[in-house]
């Protein structure tokens, strides 16, 4: 048996409340598990700007493993990582998407870069849900050209019909080898969301960058989420635990299940730590 000495924490559904909060409970009980060594980590399919909210009202200086997996940044805000697209697979993306009449979003480390957190593409026209979603998001959000305008993008993203997103990932599959689709449904909208990422990233291949920075191997790590993009993490942790109000297939591959989000559930998980850590004597 090896300590456990970090714990990996998905945001929404897992640690955040509603308006990006934290409990106090847990928020104090993390406080204290830092300052025992073992490190806490964000691991979200946030963008790292949105992530940021969660990290500043938890009061910790946290690693962070955005964007899916995508982007990695560190205690003081720096780079650590990033797994983009390369220029054939880019092209591909966006010529699949506009054939398809499907309006992409691409999202890049505008932290690291500057500007925009993500570029909405405005060569195919938009749909009232792309509207939407650029109205919401206007302060971090631009129009562009995303074939006249190629850029360090991690991430693509589109709101559309199940029809449209169903030909626009079957092409991408046809054409592309090292991409991976994923394709949710909107609550309380009639569109769906489908995000397309390079084939290798997921939370867990996030992580092991930060391995490779503290010098931890998977026994060490801890790994706490609620969805199916938290699945790889979860399995392949030393010690994968589940949110009491997860997706049952997570639950399913969970070493352990903790107690409900709005319940501070995490002070569950964070026990199971302290409990791992004293029984062998770490």
């Amino acid at each position: 048996m090896q300590p456990i000495k970090l714990i990996a924490l998905d945001l929404d559904g897992t640690l955040a409340l509603p308006n990006h909060q934290v409990s106090p409970a847990t928020r104090s009980a993390l406080h204290e598990l830092q300052r025992d060594g073992v490190e806490v980590v964000i691991a979200t399919g946030r963008r790292y700007r949105s992530a940021r909210y969660v990290i500043d009202n938890l009061g910790l200086d946290s690693y962070c493993v955005c964007n899916g997996g995508a982007l990695v940044k560190d205690h003081a805000q720096v780079t650590l990582a990033t797994t983009g697209f390369n220029a054939d697979e880019y092209d591909q993306i966006v010529e699949c998407a506009r054939e398809c009449g499907v309006v992409l979003s691409a999202q890049r480390d505008s932290h690291h870069f500057g500007g925009a957190d993500f570029v909405i593409d405005s060569a195919t026209p938009w749909n009232d849900m792309n509207h939407e979603y650029f109205n919401t998001h206007a302060e971090f959000a631009v129009r562009g050209d995303l074939l006249a305008q190629r850029d360090q993008y991690l991430i693509f993203g589109a709101f559309d019909t199940e029809e449209k997103l169903k030909r626009f990932s079957r092409l991408l599959l046809e054409r592309c080898d090292n991409i991976n689709t994923v394709t949710a449904k909107i609550p309380e909208h009639g569109y769906l969301y489908c995000e397309v990422t390079v084939a290798s990233v997921d939370k867990w291949h996030g992580l092991s960058s930060l391995m490779s920075h503290f010098k931890m191997d998977g026994a060490n790590i801890c790994a706490v989420g609620d969805e199916l993009n938290d699945f790889a993490m979860v399995q392949q942790a030393g010690h994968g635990i589940a949110m009491g109000n997860g997706h049952p297939d997570l639950q399913a591959v969970a070493r352990y299940v903790c107690g409900h989000n709005d319940a501070d559930g995490l002070l569950d998980a964070i026990q199971y730590i302290r409990d791992h850590n004293e029984k062998y004597g770490f």
